[in-house]
């Protein structure tokens, strides 16, 4: 199956019930680039058919998140060798030809979990916790592993090294594909699930969208939060917050202990912090304790980076979007098969997919009319790739921010902050020149996106 081209129809938009919703709490603070755990340069990649290579009705639908791996400044996946010594690489000679060092700027900081070491020939060497980190020249598309790329299980298209792959109906040409192995020794260096976390029974870590971490959960999924007072003196937590309970024989494990509370409850803590829940946390994506009470943060093992004049706003029909800290709504462009069903009118709409976002770009496909109105949230020139960040050059030189794939945009007709009057503003286009009155002037437009079925193209507010 070829690349579709396809019909964009003018003026046709819906307008989603929450446009206009005020914000329901205080915005927070900008988060700070130095409470991140990804250096500049190092991104972040969900693996495999995370990524949405296609717009069928799969991956409109459901997309599993199973595996998110730190990856270099072009997406590529970053890997660890199980021969390398802690601060030592032993991957050299013949081995670097398929496995490429990371190298680090002679700027580069130790920060946290992230150093820098020194390779034999005298260059700087990036390591996660002391494992020094690798691409591999087999992968050529982000959320590539072990040289398998994502884009084969997707509509037919051409992949990051010029070849095709994929095809059938909607993606159906990857049933039937076998994976390469990973190459003994090697594994790829993961940001999610925790792989070094030890947790007792009943405590698991979690990738949360509001929390923009991974962070701890118990076992009906809810976010966990530590108290920076003494849990025996928590009286500010009655109604709200409720003590993470720990079986009676528990033992502790690794940053893992208890205490046995004057009320009788024997209460989990994680190094050295009480653990509780907030009531008011109904999913198990939600974290709506964060900003309650100083004391309570919630518990992250793995915390993403977010650009300076970002933050995380609650909202009362949609949860938490990206926004900027004026108060404006940032917004991506995105597809959508309109017979698929999947997920799109739903409160958080449809799953990230990085792979649509590339493709679309930096090309809004706007008329005059709309380029009036729906500007591209820019990036200072100095920007760098961090996290699910990254920065996409515009044809006039200008940078602008990306999250997840999707270039973010501000919308005009946002006037107060809170508004999300753009959400849900589609556009309808076609896969074949339907039968409708004028359609021969409609313009043909490429999406970028194969797909076999009729898609639209949509304004949606940004969702961590």
């Amino acid at each position: 199956m070829t690349k579709t081209k396809l019909v964009l129809a003018a003026g046709i938009s819906l307008v989603a019930l929450t446009a206009g919703a005020a914000f329901a709490a205080k915005a927070p603070k900008a988060a700070a680039a130095e409470s991140s755990l990804t250096p500049e340069g190092i991104t972040i990649q969900p693996l495999g058919k995370a990524q949405g290579f296609d717009l069928g009705k799969q991956t409109a639908a459901f997309l599993a998140r199973e595996q998110v791996a730190y990856a270099d400044a072009k997406g590529m996946t970053l890997y660890t060798y199980a021969k390398d010594a802690p601060g030592k690489s032993n991957c050299t000679g013949d081995c670097t030809k398929e496995f490429k060092p990371l190298l680090a700027a002679a700027t580069a900081k130790t920060a946290g979990i992230w150093s820098v070491i020194a390779r034999d020939d005298g260059a700087k060497q990036w390591a996660l916790e002391g494992k020094p980190l690798y691409t591999y020249v087999k992968d050529v598309d982000p959320g590539s592993i072990a040289g398998n790329s994502p884009a084969r299980s997707g509509a037919r298209r051409i992949d990051g090294a010029g070849n095709p792959v994929g095809g059938g109906v909607r993606g159906a040409g990857g049933k039937g594909i076998v994976d390469a192995p990973m190459p003994e020794g090697w594994a790829a260096a993961l940001a999610f699930p925790v792989s070094s976390l030890k947790t007792p029974d009943g405590i698991n870590a979690r990738e949360v969208p509001d929390a923009n971490a991974v962070v701890l959960v118990n076992y009906k999924n809810q976010t966990l939060y530590t108290f920076d007072g003494d849990p025996n003196r928590d009286q500010k937590a009655a109604g709200l917050w409720a003590p993470a309970s720990a079986p009676q024989f528990a033992d502790a494990v690794g940053d893992f202990n208890f205490v046995q509370r004057t009320d009788g409850i024997k209460q989990w803590t994680y190094k050295g912090k009480g653990l509780y829940t907030y009531a008011n946390d109904f999913s198990a994506d939600d974290a709506y304790g964060i900003g309650v009470d100083k004391q309570f943060k919630v518990a992250s093992v793995v915390d993403y980076y977010a650009p300076a004049g970002v933050t995380l706003y609650n909202t009362p029909g949609q949860g938490k979007i990206w926004a900027t800290t004026t108060g404006k709504t940032l917004y991506k462009r995105d597809g959508y098969i309109l017979q698929s069903g999947g997920g799109h009118s739903l409160r958080r709409g449809q799953p990230q997919r990085p792979a649509v976002g590339r493709d679309i770009g930096t090309n809004a496909l706007c008329d005059a009319d709309c380029a009036r109105v729906w500007h591209p949230y820019l990036a200072p020139t100095d920007a760098q790739p961090r996290g699910f960040w990254s920065v996409l050059a515009r044809p006039d030189g200008a940078k602008q921010w990306a999250y997840q794939g999707y270039a973010l945009w501000t919308y005009d007709g946002d006037k107060k902050p809170g508004d999300m009057t753009g959400n849900d503003s589609l556009q309808y286009a076609f896969a074949d020149t339907p039968a409708m009155v004028n359609d021969a002037q409609k313009k043909m437009i490429d999406l970028g996106t194969p797909t076999d079925g009729a898609p639209a193209l949509y304004w949606a507010i940004a969702i961590p």
